[in-house]
């Protein structure tokens, strides 16, 4: 710049003022060009600031049971946080509704491993529904970054999950003393405890009673209740199989039933 002025000078001696200011505007102007081309097209962030986007990590919300259970949460909660490659620092989580309303955080752990967890403090206990676990930490050369997933927190289930393969039919004569109906768990819910069954007519009244044997108190495949059938055997007609037991949920959810029609000719 100071190399355009001297040459203004020296052809007409001494510039006027003006024409000074100007030639100096127009070489602020062009180094300012050169500049930003150097930078990038229109001057925007740099490759690297451009790739930060969120925060790459994958975190899980830590369960004792299959599934997210909301009541297993009262004071605190633990999340499980896999970061791959990525390098993160000075990190928390917190946990908001979707209106905003800050349910819980962390304190901040220095260094993120490749495989971490982190303790959460919560502020209410939680109730059934979907909420956003929010991620923040610091990433090189991208500063702090964060990732926000929303989380479903699921209330009790409603019935045992199990399923009733093979169902008995046919002719009600040809079960004498006993009547055997088939049980499984569903997936992900084995281990399922304190199985019983009772079998009844339409009209309430028990046929018969049955658990699974001993040493196999757990229902973990496919078992066969063994109803012992009252005198007389079956009769012609419609009955119902109502089975209860335990599923791998909080205890407070208590007993969980499953029932089965059958028809007999």
């Amino acid at each position: 710049m100071r190399t355009m002025i001297e040459s203004m000078q020296n052809k007409g001696g001494t510039a006027p003022r003006a024409m000074l200011i100007l030639g100096a505007i127009a070489a602020i102007a062009a180094f300012a060009l050169l500049s930003g081309a150097a930078n990038g097209p229109g001057g925007g962030p740099t490759a690297a600031d451009a790739s930060c986007g969120s925060l790459k990590v994958q975190p899980e919300v830590v369960s004792k049971f299959p599934k997210v259970f909301a009541n297993q949460y009262t004071k605190k909660m633990r999340i499980a946080v896999d970061r791959g490659r990525s390098h993160v620092k000075h990190w928390r989580v917190e946990l908001y509704t979707f209106g905003g309303f800050l349910l819980g955080k962390s304190n901040y752990k220095s260094k993120m491993s490749s495989s971490d967890k982190i303790a959460m403090k919560l502020r209410l206990p939680m109730q059934p529904g979907k909420y956003t676990l929010v991620v923040k930490g610091d990433v090189p050369k991208c500063g702090e970054l964060e990732l926000d997933k929303v989380v479903n927190f699921r209330g009790c289930l409603n019935s045992l999950p199990i399923s009733f393969p093979n169902k008995p039919g046919g002719t009600a004569a040809d079960y004498g003393r006993y009547l055997s109906v088939h049980i499984a768990p569903k997936a992900v819910w084995a281990p399922l405890k304190d199985i019983r069954g009772t079998l009844s007519n339409f009209d309430g009244d028990v046929y018969g009673t049955a658990e699974l044997p001993r040493g196999s108190r757990k229902l973990i495949g496919e078992q066969t209740l063994d109803f012992k059938l009252k005198s007389g055997g079956l009769q012609k007609g419609g009955y119902s199989v109502y089975i209860t037991g335990k599923a791998r949920q909080p205890n407070q959810c208590g007993n969980l039933t499953k029932s089965t029609s059958l028809h007999f000719k």
